[in-house]
């Protein structure tokens, strides 16, 4: 594949975020845009009566203020330089190095990554390493550090490729923490990083080796946004205003899809494979899915689709 038929898709963390260059989270923060503060206020209702046990959490950012979330009375507000400061630690050790930043849902999330000094090749096509790590500033999430896999032709992001009950391949730090990332913790977060890759270029290479025709693709992407047999099969006067929505959006969802699959630049060297079908799938989540596509990317809110595409091929 030459550069010229690469298609011009761009990153999540390209459209959604600010690339840097940065030795520390805080000036990652800087760079980044993401050097407000957050505080917390007691909560009142329109009368003036104060809301027990609960409190907002207000983001101050250029002299303006916007609650972002509500939390309970014992919640501990981290500063983004002090959530992601205990990145550092894999920063100063040249494991990686920070490439871009962003928040979204108003600043209740926010998020970095790191890019790894680990690339590879499937088929002719590069692939690149990331740590994403991501928290929030509402009480539902932990600093979440996981490691993510783009392939560059497309910038297609798997984030994962089974479903993992215990969670094992994310590594998870509490607020309530130390903000600093020990030597152990390091070299986990690192070990994760590179089971992960052995394991998706180990599933790559298997699926490459399984023929698609364009019956089975047809048959795939049906299974991939499958409908109940009532809806699939009624006419679309028979249906209810919500049921001519569902089918609507799966049978656009599998138009854009095939399309990807059998004339899209980046399926070139995988066509006619399953692991082609499954890349088409992920194309169309990150780039096509919905408006916010980037977002929910990031956020993880579009990796369901991702595996249940994965699971229907068969691994």
């Amino acid at each position: 594949m030459t550069t010229a038929n690469v298609a011009k898709n761009r990153s999540a963390w390209q459209k959604a975020g600010v690339a840097v260059e940065a030795s520390s989270a805080a000036q990652v923060a800087e760079q980044a845009g993401l050097n407000w503060t957050v505080g917390l206020s007691d909560m009142h209702t329109s009368d003036f009566l104060h809301v027990p046990n609960k409190q907002a959490v207000v983001k101050k950012a250029n002299g303006n203020e916007s609650v972002i979330g509500v939390v309970g009375s014992k919640y501990k507000v981290f500063q983004n330089q002090e959530v992601f400061g205990c990145l550092d630690g894999l920063i100063d050790s040249g494991d990686a190095r920070y490439a871009a930043a962003g928040e979204y849902d108003g600043g209740a999330k926010v998020w970095m990554l790191m890019s790894l000094p680990k690339e590879m090749e499937i088929k002719g096509d590069p692939h690149a390493a990331f740590l994403l790590a991501k928290t929030s500033h509402d009480g539902s999430s932990s600093v979440v550090i996981r490691p993510i896999i783009e392939r560059l032709w497309c910038a297609n992001q798997i984030n994962r490729i089974y479903r993992a009950k215990n969670k094992a391949h994310t590594y998870t730090l509490r607020h309530t923490q130390n903000s600093v990332l020990s030597v152990s913790d390091m070299r986990n977060i690192l070990d994760l990083t590179y089971t992960s890759i052995d394991a998706y270029s180990n599933l790559a290479n298997h699926l490459l080796q399984r023929e698609a025709d364009i019956n089975k693709a047809t048959e795939y992407f049906k299974k991939v946004w499958a409908l109940p047999s009532k809806i699939e099969n009624a006419p679309l006067h028979l249906l209810s205003k919500g049921e001519k929505n569902a089918k609507s959006r799966a049978l656009n969802a599998r138009q854009k899809a095939f399309a990807i699959y059998s004339d899209s630049p980046t399926q070139e060297n995988i066509r006619h494979t399953e692991f082609g079908l499954w890349q088409a799938v992920v194309e169309y989540a990150d780039h096509y899915s919905q408006k916010d596509a980037s977002i929910a990317t990031l956020a993880g809110r579009n990796d369901g689709i991702k595996l249940r595409a994965l699971e229907l091929v068969g691994i």
